[in-house]
């Protein structure tokens, strides 16, 4: 039998397993319908970066960020000069956002990030947007 280029890329056909290995899967909840791996487990948060953070592209980097994690919520300016944020997806997604706040962009100065947990699942936007 010759293979061909492509071939190398295909993964193996798996061999069915047999009753007893799928009720014992089932009964340990391993199987696909059991529990979520950790990397889907979702996570929603709230969090105020203090510190020069306005009028330095935090706003806009940050809500690139978030896109490029691929993460659902909005920034957005507070009167007294912090940045509001609320980050929604994948735990470790939302934990590399939160990394990424306490340094920001390159011009920003982040003094302190203060981060409070929501209800996962709480935030109703569909992308990570802009506010004010």
């Amino acid at each position: 039998m010759s293979r061909s280029f492509f071939d190398v890329f295909r993964r193996p056909a798996s061999k069915p397993a047999d009753a007893a290995d799928q009720g014992a899967s089932a009964r340990s909840g391993d199987d696909a319908a059991g529990v979520a791996p950790d990397a889907e487990r979702r996570r929603t948060i709230h969090a105020v970066v203090s510190g020069r953070v306005q009028g330095v592209g935090f706003r806009w980097s940050c809500m690139e960020e978030g896109e490029r994690l691929g993460l659902v919520g909005e920034v957005r300016n507070l009167d007294d000069g912090d940045v509001e944020v609320f980050a929604q997806g994948p735990a470790d997604a939302v934990a590399r956002m939160i990394a990424w706040l306490y340094h920001g962009p390159r011009w920003a100065s982040v003094a302190s990030v203060h981060v409070t947990d929501l209800r996962p699942g709480s935030l109703r936007h569909r992308a990570f947007v802009m506010g004010n």
